[in-house]
């Protein structure tokens, strides 16, 4: 049989889609792409914004109407959060799959041959990780995810993802070991370790655990392997953690950090737990012991009590960190959140404008960023022949793009970079012997 897999959202979801196609593998199945013709659609929705959940909708809409004969599977933090929209939007026809279930979703889909209806539970009530495991990267990649940990016991007044993940539950030490060792068997160099709230892990499990813990075992039983934090949360760096990352060779210069506002006001709003100067210190400190560190940040606009005032305290906050690039969003209501009853004092329009605002600022940053690497040598992991150029353009180990003049035989390898110049948005450079 054949299955297609469509993907929506964060790098957890990217990670659940390759694990759940290896199930499918794993029993005979071959996997193709969404646009070929299949036996079964998957498709892994995203609940983290409205217009997320309404793409998240239209997908499963066209498949059903292009593919009346195939099964179509929707399973994701959509599909756990919100079933009835999805039921009154694309009618019967459909199985939709609670997140708990993607650890059984290909032996489930193979054994009923309809596979319609609704499969959810409480996921609030799960007390340990789905068994979701991956033992190579996809055709071709010498970077791979890791999901060590699910769930998050933050609650920001904003956010849906912990009524869709539940609460936190860490993958055990062991399966992240066996994982890393067969990503390193098929060629992976890079593993970036991600969760939904990564900088809880451990503390559901009875050992003595925690995530720099972890990260360090890791580091010094993999030598040869560069490991990686999708994001991690400001009051989760302590100083040993920052001081550990300097000194040690195969964990990438690379944070990042969510903000979500500048403004002590919001911040409190959105129950998020620090101020304005606690991520300026964090920040000073992580550049202070690692001059070359990449950190990125998200940022939020038009929060509902986010006006003016508050949204240039964050404008103001930005223009002095010394940060590598933003990701900015509009803030998107999400029914059953705190944030959902809180009366908005901004419009969308403005929202947008002002996320508009701080992607160029965010631009510049990266910009000045970039232009302070001219001069220094990085290590990149080569992972890509540019058509239009013939240039080798890899990831360097503090998060940026790099293109050199290089042989495509050197692809899959990290190479040490010096980097000359900064042309189109992308840095070149030439390989250092």
């Amino acid at each position: 049989m054949q299955v297609a897999f469509y993907c929506l959202g964060c790098k957890v979801n990217q990670f659940e889609t390759w694990a759940m196609e290896e199930q499918f593998e794993a029993l005979g199945c071959r996997i193709v792409s969404w646009k070929e013709d299949a036996d079964i659609y998957v498709v892994n929705t995203c609940a983290v914004t409205s217009k997320a959940a309404y793409q998240s909708r239209q997908i499963i809409n066209r498949l059903k109407r292009e593919h009346p004969d195939s099964k179509i599977i929707a399973t994701g933090c959509h599909v756990q959060t919100d079933p009835s929209r999805i039921i009154e939007s694309v009618g019967g026809g459909v199985c939709l799959a609670g997140n708990e279930l993607k650890a059984r979703i290909a032996p489930m889909a193979l054994k009923h041959t309809g596979c319609t209806g609704i499969f959810i539970s409480d996921i609030s009530k799960m007390k340990e990780i789905a068994p979701l495991t991956v033992s190579r990267p996809p055709t071709g990649r010498t970077r791979a995810f890791l999901k060590i940990q699910d769930g998050c016991n933050a609650f920001c007044s904003y956010c849906i993802v912990p009524y869709a993940r539940g609460r936190s539950r860490s993958l055990p030490k062991e399966l992240v070991f066996r994982q890393v060792q067969d990503l390193e068997a098929h060629g992976v160099k890079e593993v970036v370790l991600t969760g939904i709230h990564i900088g809880l892990y451990g503390k559901d499990l009875e050992k003595d655990i925690d995530l720099l813990s972890l990260l360090k075992s890791l580091c010094a039983s993999f030598e040869n392997m560069r490991f990686r934090l999708s994001s991690i949360e400001l009051n989760e760096l302590s100083k040993d953690f920052i001081d550990w990352a300097a000194k040690t060779r195969n964990f990438c210069r690379h944070f990042h950090i969510p903000l979500q506002s500048g403004s002590d006001r919001v911040l409190k709003d959105m129950n998020r737990r620090y101020q304005a100067r606690d991520f300026v210190e964090i920040a000073k400190k992580i550049k202070n012991s690692i001059p070359l560190c990449c950190i990125g940040t998200d940022v939020m606009t038009g929060f509902p009590t986010e006006g003016d005032k508050e949204f240039m305290e964050t404008l103001n906050v930005l223009e002095k960190l010394p940060i590598s690039y933003i990701h900015a969003f509009p803030y998107s209501l999400r029914p059953g959140t705190v944030a959902s009853a809180m009366k908005s004092v901004t419009t969308r329009k403005e929202a947008k404008k002002r996320a508009r605002k701080i992607m160029g600022l965010g631009r510049a940053k990266k910009e000045e960023f970039c232009r302070s690497l001219i001069g220094n040598r990085l290590q990149v992991l080569l992972e890509r022949q540019d058509k239009d150029t013939g240039y080798v353009v890899g990831k360097s180990d503090n998060y940026m793009d790099v293109a050199v003049d290089i042989g495509p035989e050197s692809l899959g390898n990290v190479v040490t970079v010096e980097v000359m110049a900064l042309e189109n948005e992308r840095l070149k450079g030439i390989q250092i012997d």
